[in-house]
């Protein structure tokens, strides 16, 4: 075995149409069969699957930044949800603010405050119908993430401020992208996900190589033997990382480029 392959999804191995190229898709093909790639999203495991069965491969799922896992046949390995007191809390501090929307994922269910394109509200992005997030009727028990969509920049920062001074470690806080605040068990994370993977395989993070482009993913590049951040990163990334190399951008097969200079040499793999 040579290497176990994580990637990001969003502004990484997905352009910025949310699509796969074929071309980085017949990379990860060819790569398959000497490695294992991982999976590594914010989104849905429902979404985080439609991506696997696209690419038509065999892998690991680290979803919703951790809070789910599942192995190479698709099983359930890991899963911590938000405390019931904590979802109480997030789903209501700015349940009345008309320039943010809070967002829950809970098992199969995506529920909404509202709707409007001016927050950042990307139905596109997910096959899961949403439904009206109503606080009297809503059980909040068995949440996996809380996110927060906004176009005020300014407003997500100080939200995310408040959510750690208020809960800190039992809380995972971090923008998957500048206008996506997302909020899940502090026992989550990305990282989490990989080191649960490095010890079921029984193989070193050291052997593991990372792709990302969000603070979501800072744990995740930090942990593995070799990591790599896309041009079109976040700036806060780059910045916490700088030794970390910047390959081309989601937009430029970045990640299938780079696997290509890594591990295919004279069109022979490595």
């Amino acid at each position: 075995m040579n290497r176990i392959i994580a990637t990001d999804l969003d502004g990484t191995l997905l352009n910025s149409s949310n699509k796969i190229t074929e071309y980085t898709k017949k990379i990860i093909n060819l790569l398959i069969k000497n490695n294992i790639f991982v999976l590594a999203s914010g989104r849905h495991y429902l979404d985080v699957e439609k991506v696997r069965n696209f690419l038509n491969i065999k892998s690991f799922m680290i979803t919703s930044n951790g809070a789910r896992v599942y192995d190479l046949n698709n099983k359930l390995i890991f899963k911590n949800d938000l405390e019931e007191a904590v979802t109480l809390d997030l789903c209501n501090i700015v349940y009345t603010d008309t320039d943010i929307i809070t967002q829950v994922y809970q098992r199969n269910r995506w529920y909404i405050n509202n709707n409007k394109l001016e927050n950042n509200f990307c139905p596109s992005l997910t096959s899961l119908q949403y439904t009206y997030l109503d606080l009297k009727k809503f059980n909040y028990s068995k949440v996996n993430k809380v996110f927060f969509t906004s176009k005020n920049f300014q407003k997500l920062y100080e939200l995310k401020k408040k959510i750690m001074d208020v809960w800190g470690a039992k809380v995972n806080v971090h923008f998957s992208v500048p206008g996506c605040l997302e909020v899940v068990s502090g026992k989550t994370s990305k990282g989490h996900g990989l080191t649960l993977i490095s010890k079921l395989l029984g193989i070193s993070l050291n052997r593991f190589i990372a792709f990302g482009d969000g603070m979501n993913d800072r744990d995740m590049l930090s942990i593995v033997g070799k990591s790599y951040i896309m041009q079109n990163a976040d700036l806060h990334l780059k910045n916490l990382l700088p030794h970390v190399c910047i390959i081309k951008s989601n937009d430029e097969d970045g990640v299938a480029q780079c696997l290509h200079d890594i591990f295919i040499q004279n069109n022979k793999i490595i």
